[in-house]
C-alpha cells in the first residue's frame, strides 16, 4: 500500500526513480531496527563462516601459501643451516624443503572447514554483543583467543598427513644430514623442529588473517553483506557506531 501511494504521488508530481527511493527507504528502516539476539548470533556466525570459506578457498589452491603473503619460510631455528646449505651449493634442497612446507599447508586446508565451523557454533549471545560493538576484527580476535589451541590440536593430524604426503620429513632429513659436517665446523646449531606444529601454526594464522579481512569488509562495506541477515545486523551496528 505504501508503495502504491508513493507511486501515485510520483505520477501526479512527475517524479522518477521512486522504486529506488522505496528500496533505499526500506534498507534504512531495516538497518535502524534492533536485531533480535538470535539474529545477532546467526549473523556473526555467518560472517565468520564466510571468512573461513573465502580463506580456505584462497589458501587451498596451488600457490595459496607459496605465492602469497602467507608463504611459509623455513623455521627460524634452521635459517642459519639453510644459508650454510645454499653457500655449499645445496639451494635446490633448501627450496624443495620450503616448497614442501607450503604445499602441505595448502593441502591441509581442504579438510579444515568442519573443524572451524564447529568452533564457530560455540559463540554465545553475550560473546556476540561484545563482538558486534567492538573494533573491526573483534569477532576474529575472539574466535582466535577462545579456539586457536583447540583448532590447532584438531588440525595438526590433518597437517601431519599432508606433510607426510609432501615428503616434508624426507626433505628435512636430507638437508640436515647433508649440512651437518659443515654446520659442526661453523658452529651452526641444528635443533630439532616439530614441523607438524610449525606448519599447523602457520596455516591457522593465515586462515585467521583471511577471516579478519572478510570481517572488516563486512563491517565497512554494505556490498559485502551478502545476506539479508548480515545487512540487517551489521548495518544496525554500523549505524550505531556512526
Amino acid at each position: 500500500m505504501k508503495k502504491l501511494l508513493l507511486g501515485l504521488a510520483c505520477v501526479m508530481s512527475s517524479c522518477v526513480g521512486y522504486e529506488d527511493t522505496i528500496t533505499e527507504a526500506i534498507q534504512i528502516g531495516q538497518a535502524s531496527m534492533a536485531p533480535t539476539p538470535g539474529e545477532s548470533v546467526s549473523a556473526t556466525r555467518q560472517a565468520l563462516e564466510k571468512g573461513v570459506t573465502v580463506g580456505i578457498n584462497l589458501l587451498q589452491k596451488d600457490g595459496g601459501f607459496s605465492q602469497s603473503m602467507h608463504r611459509i619460510l623455513i623455521p627460524t631455528e634452521l635459517q642459519k643451516a639453510a644459508q650454510l646449505a645454499r653457500s655449499a651449493g645445496l639451494g635446490a634442497q633448501v627450496d624443495g624443503f620450503e616448497k614442501s612446507l607450503n604445499r602441505a599447508a595448502e593441502q591441509a586446508m581442504s579438510s579444515a572447514m568442519p573443524i572451524f565451523k564447529r568452533a564457530i557454533t560455540q559463540l554465545t549471545f553475550q560473546d556476540v554483543v561484545t563482538i558486534l560493538t567492538g573494533p573491526d576484527q573483534a569477532a576474529t580476535n575472539y574466535f582466535r583467543s577462545t579456539s586457536e589451541r583447540q583448532l590447532m590440536d584438531t588440525f595438526k593430524p590433518i597437517v601431519a598427513k599432508a606433510t607426510q604426503q609432501n615428503n616434508v620429513g624426507k626433505y628435512y632429513t636430507q638437508l640436515i644430514t647433508t649440512v651437518r659436517p659443515a654446520a659442526a665446523l661453523a658452529g651452526v646449531p641444528l635443533p630439532a623442529v616439530n614441523l607438524d606444529e610449525y606448519v599447523s601454526q602457520k596455516a591457522t594464522n593465515a586462515l585467521f588473517v583471511e577471516i579478519g579481512r572478510q570481517e572488516k569488509m563486512i563491517r565497512d562495506n554494505p556490498v559485502e553483506r551478502s545476506t539479508a541477515l548480515l545487512q540487517k545486523v551489521f548495518g544496525y551496528y554500523a549505524n550505531k557506531k556512526g
